[in-house]
This record gives structure tokens, C-alpha cells and sequence, in this order.
């Protein structure tokens, strides 16, 4: 992958929100682990002073990536 991990995951997210963990790194060609680093630095966990720009929710079994709101507004949707 030549773009940025973080960029890409945005952008993913931008186009179509709420996708599966295993979905999202399948897409962007990134391991768990690298995907569980990437959202810790994206997401809200004040532990890793994170940017808050990605959610994790759990929907059953499933885990599901979404942008919040301050995502959404990076990303250009309101």
C-alpha cells in the first residue's frame, strides 16, 4: 500500500461507515495488530491520546469501525 495506513482507513470510512474490523484490514492489506495500533492512535482511548476520529462498535460478535463526528467533518461530511 502506498498511502498512509491512517489516510486510507479515513478514507475508507468516508465512503461507506460502519464496516467490520476483519473487512477494514482485509481492505487495507493490514494485519489485527496493525489495525488494533492504527485505532488506537485514531480513536478516543485517552490512555493513547487518541485523535477521536474513529469509533469502535460492538454489534454482537461483530466490531464495527465508524467515524465520529469530528471524523466525519475531516473528512469533508457532515
Amino acid at each position: 500500500m502506498s498511502e498512509d495506513p491512517a489516510l486510507a482507513l479515513l478514507r475508507l470510512l468516508a465512503e461507506e461507515d460502519r464496516q467490520s474490523v476483519h473487512r477494514v484490514a482485509k481492505r487495507l492489506g493490514l494485519g489485527l495488530s496493525e489495525l488494533q495500533r492504527l485505532l488506537a492512535a485514531l480513536g478516543d482511548d485517552p490512555r493513547y491520546d487518541g485523535l477521536d476520529l474513529v469509533v469502535q462498535q460492538r454489534e454482537g460478535e461483530r466490531v464495527l469501525l465508524a467515524l465520529t463526528d469530528k471524523g466525519r467533518r475531516l473528512c469533508g461530511h457532515p
